[in-house]
């Protein structure tokens, strides 16, 4: 068996999956005890690479756990970004499982089964905010470098919305729709326990990214600062994440990220006064040029995202120049505080 990196707490399980695709070494497989079988949050991608499609890692895990595959029930996916689902077809083709993912989650499907119409809308959106032509070809290319970690694309069994109390060993879990890094994103809430499992909602030592992407959420900094704030109320002692290793200090950990949030929205802003800017112009101007082309295509994306919060503030707007890129002009001087607190 392949070996992989063990956490157990009393029925939970963190396996820790290789992956290796964009700098992404690992993403974590929780293994829940679930009566006579088990509940997999999250499962790692298939290796086309591998003679197994990687599959030893996931029965290496569920050994670790005292289980095999044979008795997995049920996948649960926080997300449907392909290092957290790219496994899940080829695991319910074996198990027979039930699959439960956000209802929201379809969007992310079909852009794995239209991949040609999601690069042609990204190649668009990269066109009208100033991304040159060669630069932005190569960027709208990412989804390309994940499809063949992808098993197959199938739609959840079980369709969540946020809200449902799941039974899983005996512990209720609630299920907590997290939109933000991914409009579909679910965390799993254990009161009992004071345990969440975060999928990538909530990470130790990075902000997961927010990216903006025409068709899916309008303003996905607002839905993850707000989705935040939400958790923090429930105030965990233990948060299990999708990358990492498991930590404590939710609320403290949350704090931090909302403070860096706010103060690169003011940074965004208070440039946008200056001068007006593309957004091609401010990811220069602001961020140090990454060298691959996955940073990159993050720095722009979150910059769409700030760029989208302090629009539906009220404080920027756009135009068009000649050339058709949109250029941000400031519209106010309030506060940026303010508008987070009206908004």
């Amino acid at each position: 068996m392949t070996r992989v990196a063990i956490d157990r707490d009393d029925g939970l399980t963190r396996v820790a999956l290789p992956i290796g695709v964009n700098a992404v070494d690992s993403v974590n497989m929780h293994v829940l005890a679930d009566g006579a079988g088990v509940t997999l949050v999250d499962c790692g991608v298939w290796r086309p690479d591998l003679p197994d499609g990687g599959l030893a890692a996931v029965e290496g895990g569920l050994e670790a756990a005292g289980y095999a595959l044979r008795d997995v029930t049920r996948i649960l996916v926080t997300h449907a970004h392909i290092d957290h689902y790219g496994l899940a077809g080829r695991l319910m083709e074996l198990t027979g499982a039930e699959l439960a993912m956000h209802t929201l989650t379809d969007l992310d499907c079909e852009k794995y089964r239209h991949p040609d119409t999601a690069r042609a809308r990204r190649r668009d959106t990269y066109a009208d905010h100033g991304v040159s032509e060669a630069e932005r070809t190569d960027l709208a290319d990412h989804l390309t470098r994940w499809l063949p970690y992808l098993y197959s694309v199938v739609e959840a069994s079980r369709r969540l919305r946020g809200g449902e109390v799941l039974d899983i060993g005996g512990d209720r879990w609630e299920v907590i729709h997290t939109p933000g890094h991914s409009l579909g994103h679910v965390c799993l809430w254990s009161p009992a326990r004071e345990v969440l499992l975060s999928g990538d909602h909530l990470l130790p030592a990075i902000t997961p990214p927010v990216s903006f992407e025409r068709g899916f959420d309008a303003d996905p900094l607002r839905s993850y600062l707000d989705s935040l704030r939400r958790i923090a109320d429930l105030r965990p002692v233990q948060v299990f994440p999708g990358h990492g290793r498991p930590f404590g200090d939710a609320v403290g950990r949350i704090d931090a990220i909302v403070r860096n949030k706010l103060r690169r929205l003011e940074t965004i802003r208070r440039t946008i006064q200056d001068r007006p800017s593309s957004v091609m112009e401010l990811t220069d101007r602001l961020v140090v040029k990454a060298v691959l082309a996955h940073q990159r295509q993050l720095a722009i994306n979150e910059t769409l995202a700030h760029i989208a919060y302090l629009r539906w503030s009220g404080v920027v707007e756009r135009r068009s120049r000649p050339d058709g890129v949109y250029e941000w002009y400031s519209t106010g001087d309030a506060p940026l505080e303010t508008a987070v607190r009206s908004g």
